[in-house]
């Protein structure tokens, strides 16, 4: 059920979100926006890590996930969940998500939940090579569903 305080909430997080993915859209070279699947939105950003390795030891994400990697490969995969319906934050569900070159092996990832900006969103960082054309899934399980949520996103690092 949505609360006065979703309400409220919900323009502040929208709002917060399009910006990140807005100055985060140059870093990743075009990875980000959002898709909606079986009642979910996924907004989605990927972003190069050493955009997170240049924040202060302090700062939240610089710990995330064990660390930014030091290659130059590394990308983090951003997803943030909201249902489709309430536009109320998902903050239960088990993600993952499947980073692929297009027809090779893909390299299969839990998207841990973290906070960014006081909201819970789901990440993983991967390695993505540059000028090579990747696939990604991203599946979400939620306890409330008996099926799946899924978005297929195609990325091409320059």
């Amino acid at each position: 059920m949505e609360t006065q305080e979703n309400k409220r909430l919900f323009p502040f997080v929208v709002a917060t979100l399009t910006a990140l993915l807005i100055s985060f859209r140059s870093l990743a070279e075009d990875g980000a926006g959002h898709m909606t699947d079986h009642g979910i939105t996924f907004y989605y950003a990927i972003i190069p890590a050493a955009t997170i390795r240049g924040h202060e030891k302090q700062h939240p994400e610089a710990t995330m996930h064990g660390g930014p990697p030091r290659s130059q490969n590394a990308y983090h995969l951003t997803v943030a969940l909201f249902d489709a319906a309430t536009s109320s934050r998902i903050t239960d569900a088990d993600v993952t998500a499947k980073v692929a070159e297009v027809g090779l092996a893909a390299e299969q990832k839990k998207l841990e939940p973290f906070t960014v900006a006081g909201a819970l969103t789901y990440g993983n960082y991967f390695t993505i090579a540059p000028r090579t054309n990747y696939l990604i899934d991203v599946n979400v399980d939620m306890p409330s569903s008996s099926e799946p949520a899924h978005i297929r996103l195609s990325f091409k690092r320059q």
